[in-house]
């Protein structure tokens, strides 16, 4: 099976993970996965991103805003300062030092991004990450196989819905706050049209109240909320069996997650999503700090920095841990309520078949199980009661042609049974020991009449409303018979007819199946063998007729080359069937499978 089985299993629960109806749907899943300091992702709360230096265009850009807007604060600043210097000197009075020297203007300087560090720096605190549960799955990618099960990625979409509870959240925002840092200085005016960094002026400005003269290191604090566009994962997960004997369990491990190489992941602030704690003394400066603080925040490397920070903090170890114990819950709650629980020390061990991974191996275990745990929907009684096409309850012949037959030098020219009907055939058990994995799909033997005491088939309900009982051992066939004695002469054939009945002592049935189709939905059950074990001795077959040959035809039907031809026949009727009774296994199994996941 190998990879086949979790390509299958994975494509089946792919439909429920991104179908809002379904108790599986990814989101609802995810708001329930919580982080290592005991929160949720809704929202992600991390304590600080610290995207760093910012170069390239975009920093260049920045630094240059940053310089200019300090450049109006210089001014401002050395206006006030010839305010104040002037007004002393009209009143008389003694100018401080710091004011004596004050140039009459700053032309001879121009603002530069210090030479020293040229580029911004940013960085986020108390961030939050909100909308991350709205998310769809897309394909199982990369699946191999490892020593103890299979590892392969998964991705995901976020922003995947905006309907209902998710309706105007389709985005993902980022909610947080915001420092952005630049050294910026005044330079000696070059008298050129270069803009690029260059060191202090050594010439001394003194008096300028609220800035610092000639370098000083600008900081812009503030709230913003970023828009994440086109935002995707690929999750890499192991799929591996935990433990030994009967206590394994199929365990999930996500080992990280990570922004998709081809995702086209960007984001974006609107004007009004950034706000500025400081108090400016003009609109023009509010104005040029947002330009700036917007244009690092969107810049190619914030954008490369926020990436690495969203996979840290999603596939930071103690997070994937939470993440894998999600996905391990889920599974366990897919295959307990598709196949029911085991109770411990229950599962099926040994058996194996032909060399199936230890995944293959807990999963056909738990078939096993499955198939002899009356709290099972595949509880082998109770499968047998959905089945209505064909009707297996009872099993129903038209007609076993028997042939002719001889007996007591007595010749028949034809043994036939009409109306043959089966009893019994719920009292069915498939043993662990008589399972066995194939390539393709499950050899097995079904044992009939095994089950004493009449037990509840649960799931089954009576015309009483109670449920049905499986029915007491022996397997019993009954119907009609009709001998036919050759003409004598010009006289017509002599019919004998009668009733009888036959009982099969715990017969077996070895069978083949064969699995097919991409998923539970589709799923194709093909029986590629289908026959009866059981001895003619093992056979009772008892006989009513008002005949006067009654005791020649008791003896016909307890002779063992008669009995032998009816099994045959029975064989023969079963196997030509056998398709018909694998379109009533795999509409059940769909059913059984859909119902269980939708519950």
């Amino acid at each position: 099976m190998g990879t086949t089985l979790i390509n299958f299993v994975y494509a089946t629960m792919k439909k429920r993970l991104n179908n809002p109806r379904s108790r599986y749907w990814l989101p609802a899943v995810l708001k329930q996965v919580t982080t290592p300091d005991g929160g949720t992702l809704t929202p992600l709360r991390v304590a600080e991103w610290d995207v760093g230096t910012i170069g390239g265009r975009h920093g260049t850009t920045v630094s240059g805003l940053i310089a200019e807007n300090w450049w109006f604060a210089v001014g401002s600043a050395h206006r006030r300062a010839r305010k104040v210097k002037a007004q002393l000197e009209r009143d008389g009075k003694e100018v401080p030092p710091d004011l004596r020297d004050l140039p009459g203007n700053l032309d001879a300087f121009t603002p530069r991004p210090s030479a020293a560090n040229p580029f911004p720096s940013l960085s986020f605190s108390s961030v939050e990450i909100h909308h991350l549960p709205n998310a769809s799955v897309g394909d199982l990618t990369g699946l191999t196989r490892t020593a103890d099960g299979y590892r392969g990625t998964v991705r995901i979409t976020l922003g995947a819905y905006d309907t209902g509870e998710w309706e105007g959240k389709g985005l993902i925002r980022i909610t947080c706050g915001y420092l952005l840092r630049q050294e910026v200085v005044a330079t000696d005016d070059p008298g050129d049209d270069s803009t690029g960094p260059l060191p202090p002026t050594t010439a001394v400005v003194r008096g300028l109240e609220g800035v610092s003269w000639p370098k000083q290191v600008v900081e812009g604090r503030g709230t913003v909320a970023l828009t994440a566009h086109d935002l995707t994962f690929d999750v890499r997960t192991t799929l591996h069996v935990s433990g030994s004997g009967s206590g394994r369990v199929l365990t999930a491990r996500v080992d990280s997650v990570d922004v998709a190489a081809d995702s086209a992941l960007s984001f974006s602030v609107a004007e009004e999503d950034l706000t500025i704690e400081d108090e400016w003394a003009s609109s023009r400066m509010v104005n040029g700090w947002k330009r700036a603080a917007i244009d690092a925040i969107e810049s190619d490397q914030a954008a490369k920095e926020l990436k690495a920070a969203m996979e840290t903090a999603l596939s930071a170890p103690a997070q994937r841990d939470e993440f894998s114990r999600a996905v391990t819950g889920q599974l366990a709650a897919v295959l307990d309520g598709v196949l029911g629980p085991v109770p411990a020390g229950a599962l099926p061990v040994g058996g194996s078949g032909t060399g199936p991974g230890p995944v293959e191996q807990y999963l056909f275990d738990r078939v096993r199980h499955a198939v002899n745990s009356p709290a099972s929907s595949f509880y082998p009684p109770a499968v047998i009661h959905s089945l209505d096409d064909p009707g297996l309850v009872p099993y129903r012949i038209p007609l076993l042609d028997l042939g002719p037959q001889s007996i007591e030098d007595i010749e028949l020219s034809a043994v036939r049974l009409h109306d043959v009907t089966v009893h019994g055939l719920p009292n069915l058990l498939i043993p662990p020991e008589d399972a066995r994995l194939t390539d393709d799909g499950i050899d097995l033997t079904l044992r009939l009449g095994r089950i004493a005491g009449r037990p509840e088939i649960p799931g089954t309900r009576g015309p009483d409303g109670s449920p049905h009982r499986v029915p007491e051992p022996p397997l019993v066939l009954t119907g009609r018979f009709e001998a036919v004695f050759p003409p004598s002469g010009e006289d017509e054939d002599d019919v004998l007819r009668g009733d009888v009945t036959a009982s099969l002592t715990r017969p077996s049935v070895p069978a083949g199946l064969v699995f097919s189709g991409p998923d539970a939905d589709a799923l194709e059950i093909s029986l590629r063998s289908l026959d009866l074990e059981l001895a003619p001795e093992e056979l009772t077959v008892e006989v009513t007729t008002g005949d006067l040959f009654r005791e020649v035809i008791r003896s016909l039907f307890d002779s063992t080359e008669v009995k032998t031809v009816l099994l045959r026949g029975i064989r023969a009727r079963t196997a030509a069937r056998k398709d018909e009774i694998a379109a009533g296994l795999s509409a059940a199994a769909r059913d059984i499978i859909a119902a269980q996941l939708t519950q």
